[in-house]
């Protein structure tokens, strides 16, 4: 274990010089809980305060990244398995095919890796950068992916406002990281309410 985790850090470090892909939480163990959820810089601090919440978040990973990660990592398992994914893949592509080819293939890995788990897609945030008919556009293909597989798709953008983002119009500000966490909850059911109305 710890030798693929050397190596993924390492395949990381290469593809982006060192900058993106590295672990901004503790090691990984073995673990049975609730709600995972997984996904770049924008879940950092997300769950914090929810105990039967454990988040993996990877800064400035891609959704092909990701799978590495899920193929070489013991990430545990969980009753509800939530992947946000595409905020760094949105700009890299100008075909956003190519991008619902990656996210294909990160959920088949995701549904071999946490056999039994409720799998959740959450989709790509609004962005200053970014403009919102090509977000649109993206989770379109993103709940298609989750209707063929048989997983959940889950919009964000219907619980987060511009309000919630940083300065750089990208990252939750504090509320706003309080808000998705809340979000994510609901989702996994950890609020002692029913999971909340999304699209299967």
């Amino acid at each position: 274990m710890r030798r693929n985790k050397d190596l993924e850090e390492r395949i990381l470090r290469a593809e982006h010089d060192g900058s993106v892909g590295l672990r901004s939480t503790g090691p990984v163990k073995t673990v049975s809980e609730r709600c995972l959820v997984l996904g770049d810089s924008i879940l950092r601090n997300v769950g914090a305060a929810k105990p039967n919440m454990r988040v993996e978040c990877f800064p400035g990973i891609r959704d092909d990244q990701l799978r590495t990660v899920m193929e070489n990592r013991d990430l545990g398992s969980a009753e509800t398995v939530i992947i946000h994914v595409g905020t760094n893949d949105i700009r890299r592509y100008r075909d956003l095919d190519y991008m619902l080819g990656e996210v294909y293939d990160l959920v088949t890995t995701a549904k071999e890796k946490f056999q039994g788990s409720r799998l959740v897609l959450s989709g790509v945030f609004r962005s200053e950068r970014t403009k919102w008919q090509r977000v649109g556009a993206a989770n379109d293909r993103l709940e298609w992916v989750a209707n063929r597989l048989g997983a959940t798709f889950v919009d964000p953008n219907s619980w987060i406002r511009d309000a919630d983002f940083g300065r750089d119009g990208l990252h939750l500000h504090r509320k706003g990281t309080r808000q998705l966490g809340d979000f994510y909850s609901r989702v996994c059911g950890l609020d002692g309410q029913s999971q909340m109305a999304t699209h299967n």
